[in-house]
């Protein structure tokens, strides 16, 4: 069996799976003050009547990170970077940064030396800092200079956290390394003192099973690795919703997906089957990282936002009041538009049509306020998605073969999940011309993708023949090869068994087989008139997904 726990901006919520069935699920509102409390009641709540000792597995997608980046409670980081000539940094980082003498070029050649001096001098003026972070331009290349440095600052700071921009990720991108190293030292001890409490947690359930986390690309990290690398569970709440869809309704054609919860609706593309990724990573404060994710789009429009009347007009979001009137809250909401247009049968009809009063125009019954509360919340989703649309469209394109070939992105369908789907799905699908479907278990999809998501991780493995080596940045590795031999089925045979050696080294165990090649590029390196040799770089997952289709026993709802 497995257990999946999502913590969302209104609910947590959990379900159990056992062979693609959803067994029990629960729902109880989110303790934002302390997100545990609220963790443990669900657990508490979904497993009553269930055997504790055959669940094998337990997945959690946590907003712990997300609300420490957006609150500002991280630590200050100590950042040590190696950037060479030719580069201005200069607020261009979340933090202040150190800079450092010594270089290796793109080729990973080292092309001045290290000054122990400069390390030890920042860390003794950062004495303070518990955190730290090392970054070289191009130590995905040649991971010594900045392992060097981070030995110096573990031996002089002698930081609780240190990490090193290379094995967080293979990419060349130099900002979006510095940046996801500085969040990952920068959140690291809200993130262990989290994952110590939901280990205890869990073990005081009764429930021996190990716990995983998910990412923002929708795959699952053991969580002790977690706490290696707690940047990659940002946004894990769009990412579960995404692997919901994917267990439940699993669309094949090009689509939309909206999570529409009490507090944000978030929209992604689909194209092929495949949910779509962010171009180059997420943003965290609008600030890139390199930190893979799905690429999605946040809006202020759930169940529980908060409607009201001022001069402007009707004004529905992006904060709420608590829950809907129609459920007990103080304030007008969506929910209570939905009730009183039909469109929902729970919640209080006498309530929500106070609350509709309460806001409608001189000349306006509670129907005509709540369609209008619609529609204001429905445009809102609307214009989200077309501009969605549109960068989708203006995206540059690289490849010949996508100029010949390559097809515009047109939805053919929208995914509706989240407790108000039912309500607002049809409208938006309506306002854009597409059918919907609402799935069965939309109610809980976040926990259902948090169960059954894979376990992911990846490497980057670059090869120079020509200078007989090979490096991958995320393990530290910089391995001697033969420069007549090595050719790029050999490097790929290499990153297999590196994978593996991560993925066993993360304690990841269940995906092992399930690996996708991401990325393959092969250019000869010319010397006078003569090839010398090759440069290669591949880059390989475990393939982010879900484990099975997972089925719930209740009624669909499609058109």
């Amino acid at each position: 069996m497995l257990l999946g726990i999502d913590v969302g901006g209104t609910f947590t919520d959990a379900v159990v799976i056992q062979d693609g069935h959803v067994l029990a699920s629960a729902k109880t509102p989110t303790t934002h003050g302390e997100l545990l409390e609220g963790i443990i009641t669900v657990i508490d709540k979904v497993l009553t009547n269930i055997d504790r000792v055959a669940i094998r597995r337990v997945a959690l997608s946590t907003t712990i990170v997300t609300n420490a980046l957006i609150e500002g409670k991280i630590d200050q980081v100590a950042l040590l970077l190696l950037p060479g000539p030719g580069l201005n940094l200069e607020g261009l980082t979340p933090g202040q940064p150190h800079f450092l003498s010594g270089y290796t070029d793109h080729r990973g050649r080292e092309q001045a030396a290290l000054v122990k001096q400069e390390v030890i001098t920042v860390c003794h003026e950062l004495g303070g800092r518990q955190v730290a972070a090392v970054v070289g331009k191009f130590a995905v290349r040649n991971p010594a200079q900045e392992q060097q440095v981070a030995s110096w600052v573990q031996e002089y700071l002698k930081p609780a956290q240190l990490t090193s921009g290379a094995e967080l990720s293979g990419s060349l991108n130099y900002l979006r390394r510095i940046n996801s190293a500085y969040y990952n030292s920068a959140v690291w001890r809200i993130f262990t003192n989290f994952a110590a409490a939901i280990e205890t947690a869990i073990v005081e359930r009764g429930i021996a099973a190990p716990v995983y986390i998910l990412k923002a690309d929708g795959g699952t990290l053991p969580l002790p690795a977690a706490q290696n690398r707690p940047v990659e569970t940002i946004f894990t709440g769009p990412a579960a919703s995404v692997l919901g869809i994917m267990a439940l309704a699993n669309p094949e054609e090009s689509a939309i997906s909206l999570d529409i919860g009490g507090t944000s609706t978030d929209i992604a593309l689909w194209q092929n089957g495949v949910p779509l990724l962010a171009p180059g990573g997420a943003s965290v404060n609008n600030y890139p990282t390199a930190v893979r994710s799905f690429w999605l789009c946040s809006v202020g429009i759930g169940g529980d936002s908060y409607v009201r009347r001022q001069d402007t007009g009707l004004l529905v979001g992006p904060m709420r009041r608590g829950p809907a009137m129609a459920s007990g809250g103080a304030e007008p909401a969506v929910t209570d538009a939905l009730r009183v247009a039909g469109l929902i049968d729970y919640g209080d009809e006498a309530l929500a049509r106070q609350a509709m009063a309460s806001v409608a125009a001189s000349n306006q019954t509670p129907e005509d306020a709540a369609w209008e509360t619609l529609r204001v919340a429905v445009n809102t989703v609307c214009q989200a998605i077309r501009t969605m649309l549109s960068e989708q469209a203006a995206r540059p394109v690289y490849k010949v073969e996508d100029i010949v070939h390559g097809e515009a992105f047109t939805p053919e369908l929208l995914i509706g999940v989240g407790g108000a789907a039912m309500g607002l799905a049809p409208l938006v699908a309506e306002q854009l011309s597409i059918p919907w479907q609402v799935p069965p278990g939309h109610m809980v999809a976040n926990a259902i993708g948090a169960a059954s998501a894979r376990p992911t991780t990846e490497i980057t493995l670059r090869a120079d023949s020509a200078e007989g080596y090979y490096t991958v940045p995320e393990l530290g590795i910089k391995q001697l090869v033969d420069k007549r031999k090595f050719n790029l089925a050999a490097a790929w045979t290499a990153a297999e068994a590196h994978l593996a050696q991560r993925a066993a080294a993360g304690g990841i165990v269940e995906a092992t087989q399930v690996s996708e090649r991401v990325y393959e590029e092969e250019f000869n390196v010319i010397r006078g008139f003569n090839t010398i040799g090759k440069i290669m770089t591949c880059k390989l997952q475990l393939k982010p997904g879900v484990l099975m289709p997972v089925q719930v026993g209740e009624a669909g709802n499609e058109q």
